[in-house]
């Protein structure tokens, strides 16, 4: 899997955009110090330079030491007193503040995990605290967090659900969210960052030449690109093949209208339809049709023929109760009534379908929010799905995954890409093995 030391190279990358955007500090500036006084108001945008400024000098995790802030303080290089840091509290040294101490109405207030605005906490006040960095989807509570964990040498970034699955190994459920009463909101607000990257893959053999070509949207034109598989487990000079695509979301490919070509299904972002794009066998796409509303209900969608009947479905997972739905596809290009397939699958993240054991049933493939480890659903071939496998661990600081036999040996593979949200990266592909596992990667792309 991804090595660590890739990690430390990419990581100061997470929050480039929120910082430029704020413009509160350089990061190359010597000290974490701006415009606030120990144990006084402070600036939001002066909360994730400070917090950046440890993350940057590598600071070490060790509760029964500190480290300075460059402003003449130093405090507990543990979890609670990097928030401390962060927050340039009045308490220093040894005495920083304690996860118990952070939960304080003199010091902070409680806020829904909704409001949570960058340099906010989340507090499991018996065990761990964490910096909120950002969100990555709000709608489902999926976001980033900086945090100085026991579990690694120094500071680290993840990715984590606010309403469940794990939050550096703690439950969700067992974290309240914290805002700093002496915070002081920024005058103007900060421009949304610029979409960057390629998003919305969908890997299928859309130009009829027998190979797995991808599908992806540019983030920030929302034109469509046509990367032609090779058979080699690489991509041809890409085309242009549409326009607009970024008003869609959850791209799913597959072919569903029984013409033996592959579509893609999208859901509109405005209105919540699910329409079906049927394919040409030629890289372009026909007028799109619906094919239901409601659909923005759901995230995490794959396709595959996940009830053996030989038409394609859509499983999804239901934002609010975390189940997984399969819609068995009709071969018209609509769907059935869902079934429930599961509970819990809310914990996941990053999902794609395909064989992955090469027993002629298609298996879901998605990622652990709160360990990383990759997870192969194996395909029962009645829509429903075994018990998980675990694929490898270190998954989650690949942005997109995507199933499909790149490298055309007959087994499947996965693509994906290594980037913090909000950035470009490197494509690898991990050669399937046919026995949910897969082999060393390769690189095989930048600036997706």
């Amino acid at each position: 899997m991804p090595e660590t030391s890739r990690l430390r190279l990419r990581r100061t990358r997470v929050l480039a955009p929120l910082l430029a955007a704020l413009a509160a500090a350089s990061l190359g500036v010597p000290s974490a110090q701006a415009g606030s006084s120990l144990g006084g108001p402070v600036n939001r945008s002066e909360i994730l330079p400070r917090a950046q400024y440890w993350d940057a000098q590598d600071v070490q995790y060790n509760q029964g030491a500190t480290y300075g802030d460059g402003d003449g303080h130093s405090y507990r290089t543990d979890c609670s007193g990097f928030i401390a840091m962060a927050w340039h509290l009045s308490a220093t040294g040894l005495g920083s503040a304690t996860t118990q101490t952070l939960d304080s109405r003199s010091l902070t207030t409680r806020i829904g995990k909704s409001d949570l605005r960058p340099g906010d906490a989340l507090d499991n006040i018996s065990d761990h605290v964490v910096l909120f960095v950002r969100w990555n989807n709000q709608a489902t509570g999926d976001f980033t967090y900086l945090h100085q964990s026991n579990s690694r040498t120094d500071m680290t970034y993840g990715n984590g659900n606010v309403y469940s699955g794990n939050i550096s190994s703690y439950p969700a459920s067992s974290y309240v969210a914290l805002r700093y009463n002496k915070v002081v909101e920024d005058t103007t607000t900060p421009p949304p960052a610029t979409p960057v990257g390629m998003t919305g893959f969908a890997p299928a053999d859309f130009n009829g030449d027998g190979r797995t070509d991808l599908a992806a949207v540019d983030a920030a034109t929302g034109k469509m690109f046509l990367y032609p598989g090779t058979g080699l487990g690489t991509f041809g000079e890409r085309t242009l093949i549409g326009t607009g695509w970024d008003s869609l979301t959850n791209m799913t490919p597959g072919d569903f209208n029984g013409d033996g070509k592959a579509d893609i299904a999208a859901v509109g972002k405005g209105d919540g339809k699910l329409y079906v794009y049927p394919g040409t066998g030629t890289g372009a796409f026909g007028a799109p049709w619906s094919a239901g509303t409601g659909w923005n209900n759901l995230h995490h969608f794959s396709a595959g023929d996940f009830n053996g009947d030989g038409k394609a479905d859509i499983a999804a997972v239901g934002a609010a109760d975390g189940n997984l739905y399969v819609y068995p596809g009709t071969g018209t290009g609509y769907f059935a009534a869902p079934i429930n397939a599961g509970n819990g699958w809310n914990s996941l993240d990053r999902f794609t379908g395909g064989d992955f054991n090469g027993d002629g049933k298609a298996d879901i493939a998605a990622v652990g929010i709160g360990d990383g480890k990759l997870y192969v659903y194996p395909g029962t071939g009645t829509g429903y799905f075994a018990a998980p496998v675990s694929a490898g661990t270190g998954w989650n600081i690949m942005r997109d995954l995507v199933g499909g036999d790149f490298n055309a040996d007959g087994r499947i593979d996965v693509a994906a890409v290594q980037a913090p949200q909000g950035s470009t990266g490197d494509m690898y592909l991990y050669p399937g093995t046919g026995q949910n596992t897969f082999g060393t990667r390769t690189g095989i792309g930048t600036d997706w």
